[in-house]
């Protein structure tokens, strides 16, 4: 097992308040095809004892922060209302031994062995010790090397190479920093060489004290990497650094609230064909009503449209995130008694097996 220093802790409210400023500094989330893996890849993460294969064809994808210049990525956050997801439909790679769930500060020796340079992790910035993440096609200073040899595949599928002739690794010096890891515990266990396509955090959050920028004009930073033979979506919640001292703004995946901002790039999916099922319960989604509201004693719950969805949950939290009413297995039309509850506002949260949607409703 990978050793990693967690830091436990409650993630609080205050942690993830945005302030707002004239101009948005993100830009939009890049994902980055990095590397391909070869068959001499495979050999190599069978030989070291990966848990998982390398399977031929499997993706690297670096997944950087667009930001305009000034500003800095503070943290990716999860929160019950709005959750962190990385998935795959597989499972993710991992080198068995210098790889690391949450960028530690590897040698840049130990980087080059192996197929530690195409480890699953999360990071603000760094990829090694003086070296941070960049996009390949940004790299002016070449290759770091392979000790093996591997790593050397070139397809169209993946852009510039890493390794070999000509190669653009995507590591550029800089000062990296260790991310402090507040309120997680075993949602790592999926990029910890342990079998596993799904990483979820609801409370916790991976934060680079003061922040931090790119180290080309561009100002990408790179949140993490990950290699899967699977398809590869996410969810992301950001906090950042404006220019302006003491101000920051906060990004949520989807129905943001007041003081938070949305992007459309913080959702992606490799393969957002591969389910119907998935198209279908987002229509779902989009088509839940909740009446009357506000309300006083009951909620009534409806789907416009024609099916029903019986495996769905539904939860109703208050505004710190505490579930007060769960129901495991819901129809398409839903009678909720709220009349306990103290007046207030509450979040109605429906969740399935790939999507989910929250609304605000006002008890008095």
């Amino acid at each position: 097992m990978k050793n990693i220093k967690i830091a436990i802790g409650t993630l609080l409210t205050a942690f993830v308040s945005n302030q707002y400023v004239a101009q948005q500094g993100l830009e939009g989330i890049v994902v980055e095809k990095y590397y391909v893996s070869d068959a001499a890849d495979s050999v190599n993460a069978l030989d070291q004892l990966a848990p998982y294969a390398l399977k031929t064809g499997s993706v690297t994808y670096r997944v950087y922060a667009n930001l305009l210049p000034g500003y800095k990525v503070i943290q990716m956050f999860g929160l019950a209302t709005h959750p962190i997801k990385f998935n795959t439909s597989t499972a993710f790679f991992n080198d068995p031994n210098y790889g690391v769930s949450v960028y530690q500060g590897t040698s840049l020796n130990n980087t080059k062995k192996n197929t530690s340079l195409i480890d699953s992790y999360l990071t603000i910035g760094g990829v090694c010790a003086g070296q941070m993440g960049v996009l390949k096609s940004e790299d002016t200073d070449g290759s770091i090397g392979n000790n093996q040899g591997i790593l050397a595949n070139f397809t169209a599928l993946m852009g510039l190479p890493i390794m070999g002739t000509n190669a653009q690794d995507g590591l550029m010096p800089g000062s990296p920093i260790v991310p402090n890891v507040l309120g997680i515990t075993n949602e790592f266990d999926p990029i910890d060489q342990i079998v596993g396509g799904s990483i979820q955090i609801n409370d916790g959050s991976i934060a680079a004290l003061g922040g931090v920028e790119g180290v080309t004009p561009s100002n990408h930073v790179l949140l993490g990497q990950f290699t899967t033979d699977g398809d590869f979506s996410f969810e992301l919640n950001l906090q950042i650094a404006t220019p302006i001292a003491g101000q920051s703004e906060t990004y949520v995946a989807s129905f943001p609230g007041t003081g938070q901002l949305t992007d459309s790039t913080l959702i992606y999916n490799s393969n957002p064909s591969s389910s119907i099922e998935e198209h279908t319960l987002t229509e779902a989604m989009n088509n839940l009503v909740v009446s009357p509201n506000p309300a006083v004693d009951q909620l009534q719950m409806n789907w416009l449209t024609q099916e029903s969805y019986e495996t769905y949950q539904l939860e109703l939290i208050d505004l710190e995130g505490k579930v007060l009413l769960a129901i495991p297995h819901m129809t398409n039309s839903q009678k909720v008694d709220i009349k306990d509850l103290q007046a207030g506002v509450y979040l109605v949260k429906v969740k399935a097996a790939h999507s989910q949607a929250t609304q605000r409703i006002i008890k008095l």
